[in-house]
């Protein structure tokens, strides 16, 4: 498990949903685009309109733009952040082997943030469907392009892809783990930490992004002096306070499993 190379610095979260396909070449294949958002996500795109090297869609009333770049995302950003992932090996090697990149933005005046993330994932996974694709960047992590496309296979199913809505960050601190989200601004709530677990890395891995599931698709707030669990007998605090890995207060739950 890799720890964010600068989790100090996170970004506020943007009411625009922003990411990045990498690319191995310029090359890029629209009408496969198209025709991946029709007959993988049956989303109409009749108002689509192309024009030098961009798309733009209206889908349920949102703007979806992708503009191709035909060069790396600028200043080793994306390779940089190759190392926050958890779930991709060799990110920061296969990152780096990107020539281009399409930049996805989801605009949306009247749509939910999970309408907004589900459409996010509906695009960025038919754009992944391209041969060239390597994978994406969404700030802060990357994620490897079939990885990214099982995850959003999910809502087919009728659930909601919080491994690739939501960034769990893990890292190593005087023998104990730690664990943050990135990305629950985006959908009002406070970001969530685990500071100082006995539990394994795939244990705390699950529980954050159960925890980050709860939140978001029951509008849930945690209060802090609250507990919270999964089962009758698990009652983990909650308390909120200055971000460990973040420059902001955040959630803290006592999830003390090991």
């Amino acid at each position: 498990m890799a720890k964010d190379l600068n989790p100090s610095q996170e970004k506020s979260v943007l009411s625009n949903m922003l990411g990045f396909v990498l690319l191995k070449d310029a090359n890029f294949d629209w009408p496969r685009f198209r025709k991946a958002l029709a007959d993988e996500w049956h989303l109409d795109i009749s108002n689509d309109e192309v024009k030098d090297g961009s798309v733009v869609l209206r889908i349920n009333d949102m703007l979806v733009a992708c503009s191709l770049m035909p060069n790396p995302v600028p200043d080793g950003e994306a390779e940089a952040n190759a190392k926050n992932s958890v779930v991709w090996k060799n990110a920061q090697e296969e990152v780096a082997k990107h020539k281009a990149h399409c930049m996805i933005a989801i605009m949306s005046k009247n749509g939910t943030a999970v309408e907004q993330a589900e459409l996010f994932a509906k695009v960025a996974a038919a754009m992944l469907s391209l041969k060239n694709a390597i994978g994406i960047y969404k700030y802060p992590t990357v994620y490897q392009a079939q990885f990214y496309r099982d995850m959003a296979q999910s809502m087919n199913h009728g659930e909601f892809p919080t491994p690739i809505a939501i960034h769990v960050g893990m890292y190593l601190s005087e023998g104990k783990m730690n664990a943050y989200t990135s990305g629950m601004q985006f959908f009002g709530k406070d970001e969530i930490e685990v500071i100082g677990s006995l539990a394994q890395p795939g244990e705390l891995y699950g529980f954050m992004l159960s925890i980050a599931e709860y939140v978001i698709l029951e509008d849930a707030v945690l209060q802090p002096g609250e507990t919270i669990g999964f089962t009758e007998e698990q009652k983990l605090l909650i308390t909120k306070s200055a971000g460990v890995a973040m420059p902001i207060e955040t959630i803290k739950i006592g999830f003390m499993q090991g």
